[in-house]
């Protein structure tokens, strides 16, 4: 995984001129929707329900200064139980 991990960080750094805006998409379920919005207060974050309304997609805008603040946030978002990165 930490192989992984690097590549991802390399191609962020590859498409990226830091600091800049990044958008993060993220599919949970309805109920973990308020874990989720506690964790990033500040961050502008726009919902969608699913058509049943069990799930909810997030996009959320945040402006990062590096690679490793944008997985930093993806770490912390993977603490919402469900929760699905896209």
């Amino acid at each position: 995984m930490p192989e992984k991990r690097a590549r991802f960080m390399q191609a962020l750094d590859d498409h990226h001129q830091w600091p800049c805006p990044y958008v993060y998409k993220f599919i949970m379920p309805t109920d973990k929707l308020p874990d989720f919005t506690a964790l990033f207060p500040e961050d502008k974050i726009e919902t969608r329900t699913s058509k049943k309304g069990k799930y909810t997609s997030v996009t959320m805008v945040s402006n990062m200064c590096s690679a490793v603040a944008v997985m930093e946030v993806y770490e912390k978002a993977a603490q919402v139980p469900g929760l699905m990165s896209l």
